[in-house]
């Protein structure tokens, strides 16, 4: 089983497809399943659609005013930015026949949001998964489903609004990378354990935690780094998942792990920050480095 895993991680996502297009021209992106957090469901979907092509242009195209719309937390909304502009783009994209194409698609593509009510992840998927106590399922029935699940997935706690879905009103949902920056554990849970497989992990933050040498004294400044050393909490204890299942399964395990070797963007950990010229920079980073990821370790480079 050939698997794809995609990282949260908002406008730096251009990275992660960048990494894709190298693995398409290389006969090396016909998945068996895919799942995706935040920014990578976007990316998982598509990919299940064929749609990489697409991917390329919306992270070429796509600025902040595009995304996001700035609010005043005075007026009482608890969130800094509104997401309609998102849930058009979206929608734009997951067209009819996309959401169709997905949905008969033969592997099976998932991805999660946290919802507020519960504090457990949801993982929405395309078909049954296996059960487990970490997370609830959702299979997909709808295109409008699909979306609801996937804003959720990219909607970031405080700084986007939660999300109601159409299905089940009585529930919020927020950005997956709260629980699972890499989506790791529906993978492990749902391979079997009688084949080999081949697991291409995409993350868009590097291994290690950037370490500086300053005094913060602004809030926002604080916030960000606190927000810095949470991701790469969860990221490691993601990885954690993989590397514990590589060594106890009786099967062989190739992992392909791709990461930047730095931060994409110092100054926004989250990715909130939409600026072409740098996601283009981003992109071309992320297929040199799955170039040099796959060719230089053709047995995988994860322990």
């Amino acid at each position: 089983m050939r698997v794809l895993i995609t990282s949260g991680g908002g406008a730096k996502g251009a990275f992660s497809v960048g990494a894709l297009q190298y693995l398409q021209q290389n006969n090396l992106a016909d998945f068996d399943f895919i799942s995706g957090t935040s920014t990578g469901s976007l990316i998982a979907c598509m990919t299940a659609a064929g749609r990489i092509d697409v991917l390329t242009d919306v992270y070429l195209n796509t600025t902040n005013a595009d995304i996001l719309d700035p609010q005043n937390l005075l007026d009482g909304r608890p969130y800094l930015y509104d997401t309609d502009p998102l849930l058009k783009q979206i929608d734009t994209h997951l067209t009819p026949a996309a959401f169709d194409t997905i949905l008969q698609w033969p592997g099976t593509v998932c991805y999660n949001a946290v919802c507020l009510q519960t504090g457990k992840l949801t993982v929405f998927s395309t078909r049954p998964l296996a059960a487990d106590r970490h997370y609830d399922q959702q299979v997909i029935n709808s295109r409008q489903m699909m979306i609801d699940g996937m804003l959720g997935s990219t909607n970031q706690a405080v700084f986007m609004k939660p999300v109601i879905p159409h299905h089940d009103p009585g529930m919020q949902y927020v950005d997956g990378g709260n629980r699972e920056v890499i989506p790791t554990r529906v993978v492990i849970n749902n391979l079997s354990r009688n084949e080999d497989h081949e697991i291409y992990v995409l993350s868009n933050n590097p291994t290690e935690l950037l370490q500086v040498n300053r005094t913060f004294t602004n809030i926002l400044d604080v916030l960000m780094r606190a927000i810095s050393i949470f991701i790469q909490e969860v990221r490691e204890n993601d990885l954690n998942v993989l590397s514990m299942y590589k060594k106890i399964s009786p099967t062989n395990i190739r992992i392909f792990y791709i990461c930047p070797d730095r931060e994409l963007d110092t100054e926004f950990p989250t990715g909130l920050n939409f600026e072409f010229t740098e996601m283009e920079k981003w992109m071309q980073m992320g297929a040199q480095t799955a170039k040099q990821v796959i060719t230089n370790n053709p047995n995988g480079n994860f322990s």
